[in-house]
This record gives structure tokens, C-alpha cells and sequence, in this order.
């Protein structure tokens, strides 16, 4: 495997602070998994996920949506300015409400894992891809815990609007080709060949 943390450490933050990485992939397709393998190479790097940012509305199939505008508010307007400190708020979904404020705090970088990364208003440093098939990441989302509670209804929202979203997101924006990094998510992280481009376009050997 690529040692990443030696490249990243010759990588020019582009907020002029610290590192911004993107994790990006289907829903389900590993990238929680991978921020958090990262984090054992890159101890200095803080993660922030998406689906904290999932809060619940009123839809006949599905029951939550990203809060958009939070996210831009808390996450990307700080970090792009290069804040090392800022709060977010975690939304308690089983409760239904948001938590109390939680203090970031970025020594070397960030790592922000969720859907749609690449398509952010944010001049990313590291985009990484999460390449699953469709039809493992359904399998995977109609097993946690929530969606066995939904039943059909998550059957209904992950095959009729998810996962199609997606679809739609993977041919407008074709993330594999834009992507630092493409990995599988559907084998052992530390066995990854971290392909095809390991950032030789910022001058990094």
C-alpha cells in the first residue's frame, strides 16, 4: 500500500491551513470505514461526517435529507477559510434533535466523508473515490438498523430515490475521473493499490 501519510505531507493546503480531504462514494459504498482506517495512518487529521448532518422531514418514502445549508454554514465556509476552530452541531436522529455544540479542532487536516463531497463549493486538496457496486451498497443499506425497522419503505427509498440520485451524480460528474485516489470498498483498506492518479499532477513523486 501507497504510504499516504508521506504524500500528504507534501501536499500545499489550499485554505493555506491545513489538508482537506474528501471522501466521496455511494451511500453505504465504505466511507465512513475508510475515514476512519485513515485516521489510524493520519493521527493528526480530524473527521467530520456527513451523516451527522442527515436530519429527518416529511416524505412518503424517505425520511431524512442533508441539511445543506447547516452543513455549508458549520463545515465548509470554516474550513475553507482555514478555521482550526469551530463548532458543528451532531443532529440525534433517533431523538429527533440536534446536540449541543461539538468544538473542531484541525491540527494537520480534515478528512469529510459523506455523498456528493466532490460536487461541494470547496477547492478540495485530496479527493478520494469509493468505488462499490450499486447492488452491494443496496444490500448493505437495507442491513443497518434503521432500514430493518422501514422494511419496504427503505427498500422503496434507497432503490427509487437514493441510490438512482446517485446514479445520476456518478454520470454528471464522473468521480472516478476527477479523484485523487479510487479505492474498492469492497476489500481490506491496508491491501488497496490507492489508483490511478497519486496526485503526480501536483508534483508530488
Amino acid at each position: 500500500m501507497i504510504n499516504i501519510a508521506k504524500i500528504y505531507e507534501r501536499v500545499e493546503p489550499k485554505n493555506g491551513e491545513y489538508i482537506t480531504i474528501a471522501i466521496d462514494g455511494r451511500g453505504a459504498s465504505g466511507k465512513s470505514a475508510l475515514a476512519e482506517f485513515l485516521s489510524q495512518e493520519l493521527e493528526e487529521f480530524t473527521i467530520i461526517n456527513g451523516d451527522d448532518f442527515f436530519e429527518p422531514h416529511s416524505n412518503e418514502i424517505t425520511w431524512g435529507e442533508f441539511n445543506e445549508e447547516r452543513f455549508r454554514n458549520e463545515v465548509l465556509l470554516p474550513v475553507r477559510m482555514g478555521l482550526r476552530e469551530f463548532p458543528i452541531r451532531l443532529f440525534d436522529f433517533p431523538n429527533g434533535e440536534l446536540g449541543q455544540p461539538k468544538q473542531m479542532n484541525i491540527d494537520r487536516g480534515v478528512i469529510i466523508e459523506r455523498c456528493y463531497s466532490f460536487e461541494l463549493p470547496i477547492d478540495w486538496d485530496v479527493r478520494i473515490w469509493v468505488e462499490t457496486p450499486e447492488e452491494i451498497c443496496l444490500e448493505r443499506g437495507l442491513q443497518r438498523e434503521g432500514a430493518k425497522v422501514l422494511g419496504k419503505r427503505a427498500a422503496d427509498a434507497w432503490s427509487q430515490i437514493w441510490q438512482p440520485r446517485e446514479s445520476r451524480y456518478i454520470a454528471k460528474f464522473q468521480p472516478i475521473q476527477i479523484a485523487d485516489f479510487v479505492v474498492a470498498g469492497t476489500q481490506a483498506f491496508e491491501d488497496e493499490e490507492w489508483l490511478p492518479k497519486p496526485l503526480k499532477d501536483r508534483g508530488v513523486q
